[in-house]
């Protein structure tokens, strides 16, 4: 009865075992996913795991095979109903996480413990459809490291084998995996885009610009301090007041917003540089957009992007996941000088009627002004000389008469209010303009010469079509205040509250986020942004033909075989017989000098039984082998004696293969 109750005892030992390494794996790889999945998901998780630990130590009762399906049936529909779909990567993970925690419910067997360990797994996978910082790089890998061990103690359960041996049992199996994960990481064919085909409700929530524009939506973007994009200047850097990184151009404009409009605009336009190019690369976060930001005026375009009419540099679909390209500029060029004019007539185009007084001052200019740049310079001198105020809060234009409004009345306005007015002004007085929205300026990296351009410093300005000169950029702005374009947004704010403003007040606190971003930048670089185009410059310059995929498949191949071969020598290595202590190995190399001579001592044969064998044979050697014996005994069984007197006996010991 005793060995039954023992035996029973046991086994609930050792079940208790695999499901507290079970919540320890699940909990490590389930963790970072607290901070996207909805609240009600993680406290379902937490309470369904809290249950299961109560059941096998407290004796709580478990849910039987009904309550479980209708669980189940439960999660998929409040999964469906928060995500309202089912078929996304974050609807697929949050799923994922509950049936597992579902399936530890009903775990009693060691296949079903099992399962649960390789469910943590594709738990970990999951993490990385959310973020791919490297924050959660460095919380991974210990994660993983203790699953492995989890694991570990799941498949061998072993109350005796303490948590040192389990972690460095599983260390020997992570640490052989890194370099083939770097190989393949290196080698192995990139594919272009984001891996899941499907939405990814991450996407919808991506901070930048829109391709509409209406009065408060970059004073609003300027409150963001996240990094649009990263900059690597191949020499140095041109002046800021020459930093504008062109998005899209809205050309229609309703009364209230502006937009880039229905109609598809192709073709060439031919650009006048001004400047000598620029070179440089660009690591370009997720925008949302089928657009790419580059210097204005590209005369370089990125591999894979087509330009528009109006200069966009738009990419075959919207981009997603973050993006390294390399771009070449031509600052303060103009293009479009032979701009076809059923392609002006859409930059001439107001609202049928409002806003009388902007229109009768446009046209007064239109009848004064000698030339169309007289007009230019007008508008320019109204924003500078009357008493207009660059502001993040201008307030809400209520009027119908919106540019009435701002014109003669608030005079307080953001980038936006200036860009539009000043593209108003302009089509009133028959002069072809419209808006350009992008970034202006770009903070430089001391620590490793990227320039990082923020959210905040979302920027508009004006474009006019002269005759004989094409599309000239007019930022009138800076005509209100030269500060925001010369000097940054944050000096020509200083009173306002600007996102990032206590990185300003207080320099130590720059230098750690300047350290930090360069961290950021490297790994963006290097790791997220690797795709095709760097991987075929890798490449190039360690030999290999991209696209050759026979060379790659040798290549591949004969590294994770040389990979392979060298993890077995480490694996022999460990089973190599321990090494033996420096009396025994001396008495070792004795023997063999003898067994050379045709004396090999047999496995049952004592030091003195072997010495008078040899002796029987070579009576020339009794003093040599008598010696050599009589001190390797004393040092063996009796603990007396100098080792290193043996060790010069057996190394002066040199017999000959014949008896003189």
């Amino acid at each position: 009865m005793s060995a039954v109750v023992a035996s029973f005892g046991h086994e609930r030992s050792l079940e208790r075992q695999r499901l507290g390494w079970s919540l320890v794996g699940l909990a490590a790889m389930a963790a970072p996913q607290v901070l996207h999945v909805p609240v009600w998901i993680s406290i379902v998780a937490v309470l369904l795991a809290a249950w299961r630990a109560a059941g096998a130590w407290f004796g709580w009762p478990l849910p039987g095979r009904y309550a479980r399906y209708a669980l189940g049936i439960g999660a998929f529909i409040g999964i469906g109903i928060t995500f309202r779909t089912i078929n996304g990567a974050e609807s697929a993970g949050a799923l994922l996480l509950l049936l597992a925690m579902l399936k530890l419910m009903e775990a009693q067997s060691l296949r079903d413990y099992f399962l649960l360990m390789v469910v943590a797994y594709f738990l970990c996978i999951t993490n990385f459809l959310y973020d791919q910082t490297v924050p959660l790089a460095i919380y991974m890998i210990p994660a993983v490291w203790l699953t492995t061990v989890a694991l570990l103690n799941v498949a061998h359960p072993d109350p005796e084998r303490s948590f040192r041996t389990a972690a460095w049992a599983s260390s020997r199996f992570l640490l052989p995996a890194l370099p083939v994960a770097v190989v393949l990481f290196l080698l192995f064919p990139r594919i272009s885009g984001p891996l899941w085909g499907f939405g990814s409700l991450k996407h919808s929530g991506v901070t930048g610009l829109s391709s509409t524009m209406s009065p408060g939506d970059l004073s609003q973007l300027a409150q963001s301090d996240e990094v649009a994009f990263h900059v690597k200047f191949d020499g140095a850097a041109p002046p800021r007041n020459q930093l504008y990184w062109r998005a899209l151009v809205l050309h229609d404009y309703d009364g209230k917003t502006w937009s880039s409009g229905n109609l598809p605009w192709r073709g060439t336009a031919t650009i006048v540089p001004n400047r000598p190019a620029v070179h440089y690369q660009v690591t370009l976060e997720p925008n949302n957009l089928a657009t790419v930001y580059t210097l204005d005026l590209p005369v370089k375009l990125p591999d894979d992007t087509y330009l528009s009419a109006s200069y966009e540099v738009e990419t075959r679909g919207t981009v997603t996941e973050r993006k390294l390209y390399d771009a070449t500029s031509s600052t303060g060029s103009r293009y479009g000088v032979d701009t076809p004019h059923w392609m002006l007539h859409r930059d001439l185009m107001l609202p049928r009627s409002g806003d009388p007084r902007t229109r009768a001052l446009a046209e007064q200019w239109h009848s004064s002004a000698a030339s169309p740049e007289q007009v230019v310079q007008d508008a320019l001198t109204l924003f500078h000389g009357q008493p207009f105020s660059y502001t993040l809060q201008p307030g809400a234009l209520t009027s119908p008469d919106r540019m009435d409004e701002f014109l003669f009345k608030t005079q307080r306005g953001f980038c936006e209010h200036y860009a539009g007015a000043f593209v108003y002004l302009m089509r009133a007085a028959g002069i072809p303009a419209h808006v350009v929205i992008g970034y202006q300026g770009g903070t430089e990296n001391p620590l490793d010469g990227n320039y990082v351009v923020r959210q905040q410093e979302a920027h508009a300005w004006a474009e006019v079509w002269i005759a004989g000169q094409g599309w000239m950029r007019v930022d009138p702005t800076g005509a209100v205040d030269p500060a925001r374009v010369e000097e940054g947004l944050a000096d020509s704010l200083p009173a306002e509250d600007l996102a990032g403003s206590i990185y300003q007040r207080y320099p130590w606190l720059g230098t750690v986020r300047n350290s930090w971003d360069a961290v950021n930048s490297g790994w963006n670089k290097w790791v997220l942004a690797y795709g095709p185009d760097l991987q075929a410059k890798f490449f190039a310059k360690v030999g290999l033909e991209y696209g050759n995929w026979l060379q790659l498949a040798l290549v591949l191949g004969g590294l994770m075989a040389g990979l392979m071969g060298l993890y077995w020598l480490y694996l022999m290595w460990g089973r190599r017989p321990p090494r033996l202590p420096p009396v025994a190995r001396d008495y070792a190399h004795f023997c063999a000098r003898l067994a050379r001579l045709g004396l090999p001592r047999a496995a049952h044969e004592g030091p003195l039984d072997y010495a008078a064998r040899v002796v029987a044979v070579r009576n020339d050697l009794e003093a040599d082998v008598m010696q050599i014996t009589g001190c390797y005994v004393e040092l063996r069984y009796a603990d007396r004696g100098d080792p290193r007197r043996l060790t010069r006996l057996v190394r002066g010991f040199r017999p000959a293969r014949k008896a003189a």
